[in-house]
């Protein structure tokens, strides 16, 4: 008995010190005009927006490539320009012709 009386006692002791000595985790001060996102990225598998195709890797794409068309947030029916201000299917159906926006250099 009195062994297993000193090991409870050694293990009550090691619980304490750990309770004690535990590291308070810290907190960073966020500016208030600054949004903070924490995401997931363990899926990603590429960032070239030609072979993104999980979640992560397509958030990437899309905060740093602008696309020449693009969903309406409003109205996911019909595609708008993003960065074509304009195009034209030829008569093959298969032939497509962008007009740029003026202004506009590449990233």
């Amino acid at each position: 008995m009195k062994r297993i009386g000193s090991s409870l006692a050694a293990v009550a002791v090691a619980l304490s010190a750990h309770a004690i000595l535990a590291p308070i985790p810290a907190k960073a001060d966020t500016p208030t005009d600054t949004l903070v996102i924490a995401d997931r990225i363990d899926d990603m598998v590429s960032l070239d927006p030609a072979e993104s195709f999980e979640f992560a890797g397509s958030d990437v794409a899309n905060n740093v490539y602008d696309n020449l068309i693009e969903f309406d947030p409003n109205d996911l029916g019909p595609l708008v320009g993003g960065i074509a201000e304009s195009w034209t299917i030829g008569d093959d159906g298969v032939t497509y012709t962008f007009q740029i926006r003026e202004g506009l250099t590449f990233h």
